[in-house]
């Protein structure tokens, strides 16, 4: 009896250090989406941005949902909303009383919103890879009769947290000739944003530039300031910004100087995400130096994409790149334009 014991108590335990502990057993989604068409989903509500739902379901994987195309919406977890008018929400989703309507309920009260004036909802406690989000674009072009080669690469990557936005933008521009100096264009960028209320924003950027056509092997700028969404849509974005920035700039056959510059900057983002999805975006930026009184800086960068097959777009980009006292050379502009396939994720 003693010995059957001892076995049946083994067996006992060998059967319970097999099984899966409870807490490695994924939870049910249970957030509910129900669409114009009359279609009901159950999963998991990630975000809304740009003017798209991000939807993961156990079946059908994660999908892409055009906000128009939503009715209702139930989710328990805590979300960050905003609205038309730069006003932050936090609490839960849950259906309003009348069709097109959410309501952002909470500890402290609730408030209700209708569904077209919501512009962004982020999920709060998503892990890092669920708010990270990004592009890359490559393009080639060679011309057989000059022998001229042509390399571009772009790459942008972006993290969304709560009030606060994080992203980091790469560019490079290559050109190849024989007998021909090479050429090159390169850029990487680090940007900061803290949302605020009513369309307010506060940034700090740091970049690193190479660019010798404009007389400079490198420049190095951290630059602080803020501003304010003109436009803040589900489909579009205005945004000016004003500050100051410092920068480190190597001329090619000189030392090294320092300037300080006032800055002044205007982006704009137009998007939609109808087959085929397309995406506008365009930046000004404009610098005076401080330090060296009488010298100006513009840039003008601009990219159109166009998707091909899913994550998979076709792009056009340019840029223009002006300075008024280039150092070491007296060429005063630079600018391009390049093609290429791109892929985002």
């Amino acid at each position: 009896m003693r010995r059957g014991g001892w076995r049946a108590r083994l067996v006992a335990l060998a059967a319970l250090a097999c099984a899966p502990l409870p807490s490695a057993w994924p939870l049910p989604k249970t957030d509910v989406v129900v669409l114009r068409n009359g279609d009901t989903l159950t999963g998991e509500v990630k975000e809304v941005d740009r003017g798209r739902l991000t939807f993961k379901t156990d079946d059908m994987g994660t999908l892409a949902i055009e906000w128009d195309k939503v009715r209702r919406v139930t989710a328990s977890a805590t979300f960050e909303v905003e609205d038309l008018d730069g006003h932050q929400f936090f609490g839960s989703l849950r259906p309003g009383a009348k069709e097109g309507e959410v309501d952002v309920v909470s500890p402290v009260g609730g408030w209700t919103l209708p569904l077209a004036h919501v512009v962004r909802v982020l999920r709060q406690g998503a892990t890092f890879w669920q708010r990270l989000d990004g592009s890359v674009d490559a393009g080639v072009s060679y011309t057989s009769s000059s022998e001229l080669l042509k390399l571009d690469f772009a790459g942008h990557v972006v993290l969304n947290r709560p009030g606060h936005e994080f992203s980091v933008d790469g560019n490079s521009t290559m050109t190849r000739q024989p007998d021909v100096e090479d050429t090159r264009r390169n850029s990487l960028t680090a940007n900061y944003a803290r949302r605020f209320p009513n369309h307010w924003v506060a940034f700090g950027q740091g970049q690193l530039e190479q660019n010798r056509e404009l007389g400079f092997d490198v420049r190095g700028s951290v630059s602080a300031g803020g501003g304010r969404y003109l436009l803040h849509g589900r489909k579009q974005d205005a945004l000016a910004v004003m500050g100051l920035r410092v920068n480190r700039e190597k001329p090619i056959d000189e030392e090294a100087k320092t300037n300080t510059e006032l800055a002044l900057a205007l982006t704009f983002d137009r998007f939609a995400y109808d087959f085929p999805k397309v995406d506008i975006y365009a930046s000004l930026s404009g610098f005076a130096s401080l330090s060296d009184w009488g010298r100006t800086r513009l840039e003008l960068n601009l990219s159109i994409k166009r998707e091909l097959l899913k994550d998979f777009t076709i792009s056009i980009r340019g840029y223009e790149s002006y300075d008024s006292r280039p150092p070491s050379t007296g060429v005063h502009n630079d600018y391009g334009v390049t093609f290429g396939l791109g892929w985002t994720f």
